[in-house]
């Protein structure tokens, strides 16, 4: 059967245009002290659960090319994204991604089936900008059928060159208790490498703990307020990338009003006021955000001595339970 001469022009055009993205000029990573805040470059791959393991490692790498070309820091792939074998860590997948973090020098989470002695784990391993294996976080609540043991570590945060992040997987989404978890860890950010979107659950949790969220089912990244990432790059189908400002920070209006006063007179032109209490969000808290370059509103919190909400929201926890022990009155 003859081919149709349309389909081999859009065929060559595509890819050509593939070729054109994957082979484009190099972006730089982003040079974190000569911006405002603390900023990170994020790629989500959401190219799918399962496959064939060549075709699906093929895919994932041409992925990660067009991640490191574009500056990402840290590019994360869907929950066993190249089929459901299980192998060690390190072991033949993580040895082919590792190669592309290091050439890049950007992390990379490559989620696999992962072999550990006679035990099956669905795990997310953490490969630094070296390609060396910073860590890994074996599923916690595993989905009905996979055919893996449960993990008995727990929820993990680790430590970057660009802040705290913490991985959830998929059916992790259920259970507030990980995600209070990925908080008290004072997580920055939480990856959640999944088969599926997630949706308004992962908006309420970025509420509540007030972290980013980068979810790869679908790509839907969202920032502390639960509002979608803007502007994202869509270098491919299925990439999405983000840049996020991690020094953001909310505080509580719980004795903070004179001081939050006094530092934005003392620092105009240095830090803004993203939100604050209104008719539409009663919430009583501000958002900060640093707008001259080299200006962190974490430093600034900490010299006015203004707690961020998180931290005055842990401390609370503790002093009142410390309380309630003691039969003390508050």
């Amino acid at each position: 059967m003859r081919t149709p001469f349309n389909h081999l022009i859009a065929v060559f055009i595509g890819g050509f245009l593939s070729a054109s993205v994957l082979y484009a000029e190099n972006v730089p990573q982003l040079v974190r002290d000569q911006l405002p805040g603390r900023q990170v470059k994020v790629s989500a791959i959401s190219i799918g659960f399962g496959g064939d393991h060549e075709a699906k490692l093929k895919l994932a790498l041409e992925h990660l090319h067009v991640a490191g070309k574009n500056g990402v820091d840290i590019a994360c792939l869907p929950e066993e994204f190249a089929g459901t074998k299980a192998e060690p860590v390190p072991g033949p997948t993580t040895n082919a991604i590792a190669e592309l973090a290091k050439q890049y020098h950007m992390y990379v989470i490559c989620p696999i089936r992962e072999q550990a002695g006679d035990r099956e784990y669905n795990t997310a391993v953490l490969l630094d900008r070296q390609g060396n294996v910073a860590g890994y976080y074996r599923k916690v609540f595993v989905f009905w059928g996979e055919g893996v043991h449960c993990s008995t570590e727990g929820v993990k945060a680790f430590e970057t060159d660009f802040g705290r992040i913490s991985i959830l997987t998929c059916f992790d989404l259920n259970y507030p208790e990980l995600w209070q978890r990925a908080d008290d860890l004072d997580a920055d950010i939480v990856f959640w490498p999944s088969a599926y979107g997630g949706g308004s659950p992962l908006s309420a949790y970025a509420i509540l703990y007030h972290y980013y969220i980068v979810p790869v089912g679908a790509g839907n990244i969202m920032d502390m307020m639960g509002k979608p990432c803007e502007p994202v790059e869509k270098p491919l189908p299925k990439q999405f990338i983000a840049t996020l400002d991690l020094d953001r920070s909310l505080a509580h209006y719980d004795f903070n009003r004179e001081k939050v006063d006094k530092m934005l007179k003392e620092h105009e032109g240095e830090i803004k006021v993203e939100r604050q209490l209104s008719d539409e969000d009663l919430a009583p808290w501000w958002l900060f955000k640093a707008t001259k370059p080299g200006v962190r509103t974490r430093d600034l919190l900490q010299e006015h001595k203004i707690e961020t909400l998180r931290e005055y929201q842990h401390r609370s926890r503790k002093q009142i339970n410390e309380a309630r022990e003691k039969g003390e009155r508050i």
